[in-house]
């Protein structure tokens, strides 16, 4: 029998690296850092340039292979790093420097997956240093963090709160920025400190290069302090061929570099953390590697089913003509169908407290609550992992929402690049997925591969799994368990914003109040840990302090929440040791 593999590559202008892992399924997901860390990192010139073709990088590709895979072997699926705009699918590079467009043509892609047998996925070099960072648990907390790998070019990406941040669908092209002194990638770049031919080692320890690193460390710093006004980091971690040259010596470029941000003191930079990342250019193909595993584990478990077949899709009435309605009519019809949808979710109340238990439970084990889901019904799981935070002080980096096309642009535009059709993997990656999580998919017509893939593979690593879907169902390959909506057909044909989407909202609400509840984050019918972010929420406060203590007034209550920081469930415990 062929033994099987999964191939990780990191393409550079110079260098193509790969590393072939082992598929074994009896490896825990959480072990494949580590795997890639032992493996043997393979190395050959990419054949790349200016005056290069397809068919000189497609060669290249050819003795990586052969060189990395044993004889015989088969590929199960392969992750490519690279520097550029990948789509957003992780089908082909789209946008890259002059010296790589060659890689922007497909032949290389398809030859690769003709060659292979198995699918090919693409991702940003940035991206995939990230994923590898999350892997390892650089990546945690409620904070914002830029990836930095430091190579020939300055790669970055933003991390926030367990999510790529991508306003506008663009990329965080740090490198890319213009100065009168030369664009970001030629001022922070390896080669800005050590030219073509030098010794990087011997720069960053020999005194008589003491001038240059210092201008270097204050380009750098400059920067990174640029980056913490564009994106607002509060960490920024340094990984590539300058973090791998760094871990060789015993240069305090960290500590010099804080230093250099004191001195420059632009708005608040100056506390942004700086940590470098030995793993430097390992990061990538680790990314790369988790890439490959983790989008053949969801392609295992996809499943479509014929459009003729949607309920979403049919029409609640064929013979209603809803245009000739007056809006008295139009409005009383709309109701007439919400209550008919609220009603036949009394169907799925006991699945729906069976996820609640299992989330209770997960919770108490420190797991997080993932939500996938895309346009409305996106949006709407998104409303909840916000209100979570507010209303029962839940710590917000253990509630995350993923939205196909990304959070930072959900509340603007509905999905105009077929984000749904996209795998959600490389999303998921990036928080660092475990088997203590809980992953609830949202998708009406159950058929969203977003949605689908992200699931499959929340499955695969041990993490409970759950599909919110109109349809019913015994059981999917993706998923722990089914919460069927049962909502039935839309008035409007197709447009699951209503009925199913007043659903969904309902369902949303049940299990995480009902999670919340169970967890101890009330007292009575009062919300006893909600925050208090604004006039509304302190007076709520107040009010429930003279409810639970009616011999306070309201300025007693009120200087009771002020000395407790706000914090109305400190301000209870206070009050109740008082009265002990």
């Amino acid at each position: 029998m062929k033994k099987s593999y999964y191939l990780g590559i990191d393409i550079g202008g110079t260098w193509i690296k790969g590393v072939a892992i082992p598929a074994d399924e009896q490896m825990p997901f959480n072990d494949i850092p580590a795997a890639v860390k032992r493996a043997a990192v393979v190395r050959v010139r990419s054949r790349l340039g200016r005056e290069s073709d397809v068919g000189d990088f497609m060669q290249a590709l050819d003795e990586l292979i052969q060189t990395a895979l044993p004889e015989g072997s088969a590929v199960c699926g392969t992750g490519i790093s690279t520097a550029g705009v990948v789509d957003y699918a992780g089908k082909e590079l789209v946008l890259t420097a002059p010296h790589l467009l060659a890689l922007t043509k497909k032949e290389w892609i398809d030859y690769l997956r003709d060659k292979t047998h198995a699918a090919v996925s693409l991702i940003n070099d940035a991206d995939a240093a990230a994923i590898g960072a999350a892997s390892m648990g650089y990546l945690t907390g409620n904070q914002t963090i830029g990836v930095m790998p430091v190579g020939t070019g300055l790669g970055f990406t933003v991390w926030r709160n367990g999510r790529k941040w991508t306003p506008q669908f663009a990329y965080t092209l740090l490198g890319s920025i213009f100065t009168l002194s030369g664009c970001y990638d030629a001022l922070g770049g390896v080669p800005a400190l050590a030219n073509a031919g030098e010794d990087l080692l011997k720069i960053l320890q020999l005194p008589e290069y003491e001038s240059r690193r210092n201008a270097y460390i204050s380009n750098l710093a400059g920067i990174i302090a640029s980056a913490n006004i564009l994106y607002r980091t509060d960490k920024i971690l340094i990984g590539g061929g300058l973090a791998d040259a760094l871990q060789q010596t015993n240069f305090p470029f960290a500590a010099k570099l804080k230093s250099a941000l004191h001195t420059l003191n632009m708005l608040d930079s100056a506390k942004t953390v700086v940590e470098i990342m030995p793993e430097g250019n390992l990061l990538p193909l680790v990314g790369a590697s988790l890439l490959a595993i983790g989008e053949e584990k969801a392609l295992k478990t996809r499943s479509q089913k014929a459009y003729s077949l949607m309920t979403t899709e049919m029409p609640y009435d064929r013979t209603l003509h809803l245009e000739k309605l007056d809006s008295g009519n139009l409005v009383k019809r709309l109701w007439e169908a919400e209550q008919e949808a609220g009603l036949n979710l009394e169907l799925s109340l006991n699945t729906a407290s069976e996820v609640v238990e299992e989330l209770v439970k997960r919770f108490e084990a420190g797991g997080r609550l993932i939500y996938i889901g895309s346009g409305t019904s996106g949006r709407l799981a998104a409303i909840d992992t916000v209100e979570i935070g507010c209303t029962f002080g839940f710590p917000t980096d253990r509630v995350l929402c993923l939205i196909s096309g990304g959070l930072a642009d959900a509340a603007i535009e509905i999905e105009s690049r077929f984000e749904e059709d996209a795998s959600s993997v490389p999303d998921l990656l990036l928080t660092n997925i475990n088997a203590n999580d809980v992953v609830i998919g949202i998708s009406v017509s159950g058929q969203a591969w977003y949605v689908q893939s992200g699931l499959g593979l929340a499955k695969s690593v041990g993490a409970y799994t759950v599909m919110i879907q109109e349809e019913d169902a015994p059981s999917l390959p993706f998923c722990n368990k089914v919460i069927a909506l049962r909502t039935g057909n839309e008035l409007l044909a197709g447009s699951t914003r209503m009925k199913a989407g007043t659903a969904t909202k309902k369902i949303l609400n049940f299990i995480s109040t009902a999670a919340m509840i169970r967890l101890g984050k009330v007292h009575g019918s009062y919300m006893t840990e909600l925050k208090c972010i604004n006039e509304k929420l302190i007076k709520r406060a107040i009010s429930i302090l003279r409810t639970l203590f009616p011999q306070l007034s309201a300025e007693e209550a009120e200087k009771l929440l002020q000395e407790n920081d706000f914090e109305l469930n400190k301000a209870i415990k206070r009050r109740s040791w008082i009265e002990v």
